[in-house]
């Protein structure tokens, strides 16, 4: 695969499962698609609490991102792109000793990369994220 200066990798597919007790599975190919499946899944959440989904993104070059997005029925718009952005630049971020709200998605964030390791701001440039 090669890859002009500029140019971006695409999504291969987005896998979504519902992970709360409710069985629900989506696979589409794009960050919009998948946006609009969240945000159908967040309707459904109970008025008091949240949904629990599981977020697997493989793009073209193997590159995969795994985490997991709580959704509550009070969101009116999802942005997976901006949910993915944030819990990888929380993966670089200095650890204070403060204490922060517990999170357990950005716990759930993982990825897996083909080749060498890229710094989280390169993986940002270099993906279409």
């Amino acid at each position: 695969m090669v890859i002009e200066h500029g140019d971006k990798i695409d999504i291969a597919r987005i896998l979504i499962e519902r992970i709360d007790g409710v069985v629900a599975q989506a696979r589409v190919s794009t960050l919009a698609l998948a946006n609009a499946v969240l945000e159908r899944w967040a309707s459904d959440a109970p008025e008091q609490g949240e949904r629990q989904c599981q977020i697997q993104i493989t793009f073209e070059d193997g590159f995969q991102y795994h985490s997991r997005i709580d959704l509550k029925r009070s969101q009116k718009r999802i942005s997976l792109a901006r949910h993915l952005r944030e819990q990888l630049l929380a993966m670089t971020a200095p650890q204070t000793g403060r204490r922060k709200k517990r999170d357990d998605s950005d716990a759930a964030a993982g990825i897996t990369q083909p080749g060498r390791s890229l710094s989280v701001e390169a993986m940002l440039a270099r993906y279409d994220i």
